[in-house]
């Protein structure tokens, strides 16, 4: 599996954040046999079941992963703007999850944004944000939470 891109059919197309974390779409019933034959070992799904145009139930993605052998974590979220107790549970998931993981919502932009926040440790802010767009999605508006997050973890305030 290359860092770029996915060898996979359209809606699921993976694309790398990182060597470990891949975001995209959400997969369509029966794609997660082609994610594990693809090499990735984890899904985290960061749609809630009451999401639009939703393709599988949390429950449902969660019984197909376990049939293909894929680790599988439900981390909802709500809008582009996630909540840090979220954030912190993605940022577990992404040390204790075996990898690759492939991370998706409807349209991956959710993902990126819990990546992104759950990176600031890692990474300056302006360069998760132009790794995001450079895949697509704009998190510019996460900029000052983003900040915030490094100033509070370096300062102690958060345990992640």
């Amino acid at each position: 599996m290359d860092n770029e891109t996915c060898d996979l059919p359209k809606p699921t197309a993976p694309v790398a954040l990182s060597d470990k974390v891949w975001i995209g779409p959400a997969p369509k019933p029966g794609m997660l046999q082609l994610l594990f034959e693809n090499g990735f070992r984890s899904i985290i799904n960061n749609q809630p079941d009451s999401d639009d145009g939703l393709l599988m139930l949390g429950s449902e993605v969660a019984a197909e992963a376990g049939a293909v052998g894929l680790s599988y974590l439900h981390i909802p979220v709500e809008g582009r703007n996630p909540l840090e107790k979220d954030v912190r549970r993605f940022g577990h998931a992404l040390e204790t999850l075996p990898g690759p993981i492939f991370a998706y919502c409807r349209t991956g932009g959710r993902s990126a944004s819990l990546w992104a926040m759950a990176s600031v440790h890692l990474n300056d802010t302006e360069a998760l944000i132009a790794q995001c767009r450079q895949i697509g999605f704009d998190i510019s508006g996460l900029r000052a939470k983003m900040d915030m997050r490094r100033e509070m973890l370096a300062e102690g305030d958060l345990d992640d």
